[in-house]
């Protein structure tokens, strides 16, 4: 996917059409320093969770399972469960939704919501909306948001929901700090410090009431919180829907990955039964195994010091543990017997 490209006017009008508009799991009890390493959800350096089937797709080498209770679709990668590993995982989804009702439940409303950010879909753009010669995709509209703040300028984008309104990003009090401290005693040492920004995402939905979302950090990492702020509003998602994910790409996690982990995780686990009689769909081992690649992806390919940063932000360890105990429950019926 390209990444950012074409500068904005000083004021970017853009109308977006929308196109889509108990084994309970340890989940961190509060806020704060949470450890890197084996078995925290995040490593330096390295993926810590085992997908089900091939690393992936397209390549010549026929694509095997990693796991003795799964089977997987060389021509398609669609990964398929034995019985017993299906039920187990199910189980698992329950367990886990239960936990995070209370202690994440913004993690939990995005489990259990199938929406999607498509980066490659049209959006017809332009002052009126009118004609389709200047439609664009919400990849191209993502990326032009995300450069215009990186060029110190404004971003405005309007669609049927309402308005995006991100200003130029200005010097803030404080400033970031100027060693971290990442795994295993080493540290990470800034030794010319990029000067802290701030700004803040104001979303005004139609006949409602306005949203600020503050922004805070490098001009890169407002740029990159712009670039995902901007495809999720294309999508017809409102900022408090995607706000933990806004804070990764405020973190540094490159946006693009971010869609294609949001893309993955959305929906990803079944809501609970209201009834007995009620029947809940099955979590989709195919998708999980999109979503461990996912989440593998940002760990394999982010800087150790913005791992570290994701490290303390207790959404980003709950999704990797997460992940890693439905990963777990696959292989759960063999290890019992």
């Amino acid at each position: 996917m390209e990444q950012l490209a074409g500068r904005l006017r000083r004021q970017l009008w853009l109308l977006l059409a929308l196109v889509s508009t108990s084994l309970a799991i340890a989940v961190p009890g509060h806020t704060g320093s949470v450890p890197t390493g084996q078995g925290s959800g995040v490593t330096v350096g390295g993926s810590s969770i085992l997908t089900i089937g091939a690393s992936s797709l397209g390549s010549e080498e026929q694509i095997a399972s990693n796991s003795p209770n799964a089977t997987v679709d060389p021509a398609t990668g669609e990964v398929t469960l034995t019985l017993a590993a299906q039920q187990s995982i199910n189980t698992t989804a329950s367990q886990i939704l239960q936990s995070l009702q209370s202690t994440n439940p913004l993690l939990n409303t995005i489990f259990t919501t199938s929406s999607e950010i498509n980066l490659g879909s049209l959006s017809a753009a332009g002052p009126t909306g009118e004609g389709d010669e200047d439609a664009q995709t919400i990849d191209e509209i993502a990326a032009a948001a995300a450069n215009a703040i990186a060029n110190g300028e404004s971003v405005s984008l309007i669609s049927s929901q309402g308005t995006l309104g991100i200003a130029a990003p200005i010097v803030a009090t404080g400033a970031l700090p100027g060693v971290l401290v990442a795994s295993e005693g080493a540290t990470v040492a800034q030794a010319n410090p990029a000067p802290t920004l701030a700004t803040s995402a104001v979303f005004v939905p139609v006949g409602g009431t306005p949203m600020v979302m503050p922004l805070r950090g490098t001009l890169d990492q407002i740029a990159n919180a712009t670039g995902f702020l901007a495809a999720s509003f294309a999508a017809g998602l409102a900022p408090n829907q995607v706000a933990t994910f806004t804070e990764m790409a405020l973190a540094g996690v490159d946006y693009v990955d971010l869609v294609t982990l949001y893309n993955a995780v959305s929906g990803l686990l079944p809501t609970q039964p209201q009834t007995q009689e009620t029947v809940v769909a099955p979590v989709d081992a195919t998708q999980l195994e999109s979503a461990i690649q996912a989440y593998n992806r940002i760990l394999d390919t982010t800087d150790p010091a913005t791992l570290v940063t994701l490290a303390q932000f207790e959404d980003f360890v709950v999704l990797g543990r997460s992940l890693q105990e439905l990963r777990a429950a696959v292989d759960a019926p063999t290890v019992s017997n």
